[in-house]
């Protein structure tokens, strides 16, 4: 017979309770049901995390209200993130352009999941949002591979004289896989597209060449809404030359999310192989956590993403002398070995040939990037230029290209953005959490515990992977990556409180 208490006793077990009736009860499922979306879909959908969250913080303040009293947590990331807030408000106050940088402020509210977490989460259900977090992350892998060996998008043979895409930087050879934001095989579909949309509407259209991006944009007519073939091209196949973007378009996100999963996935590799006596269930548990390593890394690697992948190789070697242990550093080796060899074959297959040898048009870009955001530093080290105030002076300070961006390392675009106080906080934070992280593992070391060792393991992994490809890359500018970041920190820290650790 269905019972309403049997099916909701679940979510009671999970989140802390608040003795306030109904009201308060009924709060915090929601809040817990908010936590369980945000876990499903933060490996896909940035939006659908932001509505996740907002209804367990709308749970949150509900009970709180009812219970007349403020319940948050503290942390022993209150005083780094505190004054990092206070830095980035104050870069933002003193910008060169303080009608960009000031609504850049809301950024600051994605550490709020770390409270959320912190205070509302119990120990017990540390393992079930990190269960449905795998879970829902190895679905956007099986999408990926799937894709990988089906093919994406249509590849142009020819380009004729009247189409919108004629005079463009497309060639024979280019493929189109995304019109308007929609996946697209066949000229077919792509008219479908263009016909549901208004007539003088700028659409994108996503193309690749040699598998890296090519950004291109038409303007739809009344007369395109009426013909068969819109874009004026013929096509043959699908390609396969193209970087995995799970079910984005943004394959940098997607590699950063990989590689968070499958360092994760190395941390139960090495629990196993530490508590190998302990543990009941080790011979199970370390096939299937083999399995879903090697799909992580094997998506990792199918980005292309080369700062990436080099940083995930650097981290499985450092992480494995941190941890120490006989049979750590063995399953490293090999871990670099196998992930290394098959990189040097991935990577030319899915990019341009001189990718590999990191003396392409992207390389080269990304360096001057940086050397432009160094040079300004020293112009205001204190609270920098204010954040995203270098769009409006691109040419003048001197970025070079035409194409608007950041300078594709957090260290110097944190520096450059908010000055240099505010990336020594920023160094702080991240230091902090390292040791927060590793009295973690300690603890649950002593205590046997596979799963909590493994999270723990694997926490420390993500920190050092995050701040080594961060050197270039600016992720902590990524919300996807950021805020699964902090939700990890977030059961990092719950999880200490099961062992008395609660700062």
């Amino acid at each position: 017979m269905f019972s309403w208490a049997s099916t909701v006793r679940p979510l009671d077990a999970m989140v802390e309770q608040v003795d306030n009736g109904k009201v308060g009860q009924w709060s915090n499922r929601v809040l817990c049901c908010g936590l369980i979306l945000f876990a499903l879909s933060i490996p896909h959908s940035v939006a659908a995390a932001h509505i996740s969250l907002g209804l367990s913080y709308l749970g949150w303040i509900i009970r709180d209200l009812s219970a007349r009293r403020l319940h948050c947590a503290r942390t022993s990331l209150d005083l780094p993130l505190l004054f990092f807030a206070i830095l980035t408000i104050l870069s933002s106050v003193f910008s060169e352009e303080p009608d960009l940088s000031m609504p850049k402020l809301k950024s600051l509210l994605l550490f709020g999941v770390l409270y959320l977490i912190a205070t509302n989460l119990r120990p017990q259900g540390v393992k079930v949002l990190a269960g449905f977090l795998i879970i829902s992350s190895l679905v956007g892998v099986s999408f990926s591979l799937t894709e990988k060996l089906w093919g994406r998008g249509m590849i142009v043979t020819a380009i004729d004289a009247g189409s919108p895409l004629a005079g463009n930087q497309l060639l024979p050879g280019d493929v189109i896989w995304m019109v308007a934001r929609r996946r697209v095989s066949t000229p077919e579909e792509a008219a479908t597209v263009i016909r549901h949309q208004p007539a003088g509407k700028m659409i994108e259209i996503e193309a690749l060449h040699a598998g890296d991006p090519l950004p291109l944009t038409i303007k739809v007519t009344d007369e395109m809404k009426t013909q068969a073939n819109p874009l004026g091209i013929s096509v043959n196949g699908r390609t396969r030359q193209f970087r995995v973007s799970g079910f984005s378009r943004q394959f940098q996100t997607y590699a950063e999310q990989m590689q968070v999963f499958a360092l994760l996935a190395f941390g139960g590799l090495l629990a196993g192989a530490r508590l190998w006596k302990q543990s009941s269930m080790r011979s199970w548990f370390m096939i299937v956590i083999t399995i879903v390593f090697v799909a992580y890394t094997l998506t990792l690697m199918l980005t292309a993403s080369r700062a990436v992948i080099v940083s995930s190789i650097f981290t499985l070697v450092i992480v494995s002398l941190v941890i120490r242990g006989v049979r750590a550093p063995i399953i490293a080796i090999t871990a670099v070995l196998v992930f290394g060899g098959l990189s040097l074959y991935i990577v030319p297959s899915a990019r341009q040939q001189a990718a590999l040898i990191f003396n392409d048009d992207s390389s080269t870009r990304r360096i001057a990037y940086m050397q432009a955001g160094l040079l300004m530093i020293p112009r205001r080290p204190i609270f920098g230029i204010g954040m995203d105030s270098q769009k409006l002076h691109w040419k003048e300070w001197g970025f070079p290209g035409e194409y608007i961006t950041h300078t594709h390392s957090t260290p110097i675009q944190i520096a450059l953005d908010r000055g240099l106080p505010a990336l020594g906080c920023y160094l702080w934070l991240i230091v902090a959490m390292f040791t927060m992280t590793l009295r973690g593992y300690r603890q649950a070391l002593i205590k046997g515990d596979l799963k909590l060792t493994g999270l723990m393991i694997g926490s420390l992994a993500v920190l050092i992977g995050f701040s080594t490809s961060s050197l270039v890359n600016y992720n902590f500018g990524d919300a996807e990556v950021l805020l699964l970041l902090l939700f990890i920190m977030g059961l990092v820290i719950v999880a200490n409180r099961e062992y008395g650790i609660t700062k």
